[in-house]
């Protein structure tokens, strides 16, 4: 028996092209394509009988039995190397070949002789003995192709295939890991910060007459920055604010204070947004909703709370006692790419 020896480097160093094979090779590759088609036009054959049981046609079944005997059985006389038995003649001459099979070859050959007798319920179970013969003369062919067939053309064939897949699994990876590094880690796109007032935690209806927005600028990104919002008349009174920092998930964010002044420059309101004891942001209770966004990491009480956001509309809304004559918001943050935090 012949076995394929293929080693690493033959996946790099061997020809890209077909080899040129010698007259016995030659040879083999037109006995293994005669036998695939042989057993191309069996399993056809078998698939039309099965059709024609299945349609009640069970004369024409029989009749197709009796030349799927002889295509059986010159199919393996064909594949020993044997002279064929013509269509008609007696088989009384050939010799079932041996098999560890559980299911025996050509016991089919048992109703030959009988075959126009047999009733209908019968030609089921001998299709089942033909099938049972084309797996058997099926496996015998691969094995043949696989050693006493076998030219450097297989060889080729083999190491082309796995050449392939190996090309094809490493684009998949490439691009599976591309797209799964874009999502894990987003490069920040230009876009806004939005500040919506409400008027108290019962009443927290927003809308865009009462809100203001200033840009993030990309060359920012990573450094502290202090964004201040101007309020006119209409938003200087309100209790609630929600903070929109940001307009697309997967993007890390500081915000280290919260800051809100009146018209004479008094600030009456700040809040910074730290770590508390029991690793929730201190006052919490302060918090009415927070959505798509949760804390980027483990963090130690007395830090600066660092968020990530986790969909296309991050929210922070903070309920405080009515604030009046506000007219500046001040908000002290920092933006940070995924791919650039630093692993502590």
């Amino acid at each position: 028996m012949v076995f394929v020896k293929l080693r690493i480097r033959d996946l790099f160093f061997s020809p890209w092209k077909p080899p040129l094979l010698t007259n016995p090779e030659l040879e083999f590759e037109k006995q293994k394509e005669i036998q695939k088609k042989g057993l191309s036009q069996l399993e056809s054959r078998l698939e039309s009988i099965e059709l024609l049981l299945t349609s009640d046609k069970w004369e024409d079944a029989k009749l197709l039995f009796h030349q799927l005997t002889y295509d059986l059985v010159n199919f393996q006389l064909q594949r020993t190397g044997q002279k064929e038995i013509p269509f008609g003649a007696n088989l009384s001459s050939f010799s079932i070949p041996e098999s560890d099979r559980k299911s025996k070859p050509f016991r089919f050959l048992e109703f030959s002789d009988k075959l126009s007798e047999l009733k209908n319920t019968e030609l089921d179970k001998i299709l089942t003995f033909a099938i049972d013969t084309y797996e058997f003369l099926l496996e015998e062919s691969n094995k043949e192709f696989k050693s006493r067939l076998m030219t450097t053309l297989d060889s080729f064939r083999l190491i082309k295939r796995i050449r392939i897949l190996l090309v094809s699994l490493v684009f998949t990876f490439s691009f599976v890991s591309f797209f799964y590094y874009q999502y894990k880690y987003p490069v920040m796109k230009d876009q806004s910060i939005k500040l919506y007032t409400f008027v108290s935690k019962e009443n927290q209806q927003t809308s865009e007459s009462r809100v203001v927005s200033l840009p993030v600028l990309k060359k920012d990104i990573g450094n502290w920055v202090e964004y201040e919002f101007p309020l006119d008349e209409s938003m200087s009174s309100f209790g609630g604010l929600r903070i929109d920092p940001l307009e697309q998930r997967g993007i890390r964010f500081v915000l280290d204070q919260i800051s809100i002044w009146d018209s004479k420059g008094k600030e009456i309101y700040s809040k910074r947004i730290i770590v508390s004891p029991n690793l929730l942001p201190e006052d919490y209770q302060d918090f009415l909703k927070i959505v798509d966004v949760k804390t980027a990491s483990k963090q130690m009480p007395g830090e600066i709370v660092e968020m990530i956001t986790t969909g296309s509309d991050p929210q922070i809304q903070l309920v405080f006692a009515t604030l009046n004559d506000a007219k500046i918001i001040k908000l002290k943050m920092k933006y940070i790419e995924a791919h650039k935090v630093k692993k502590k």
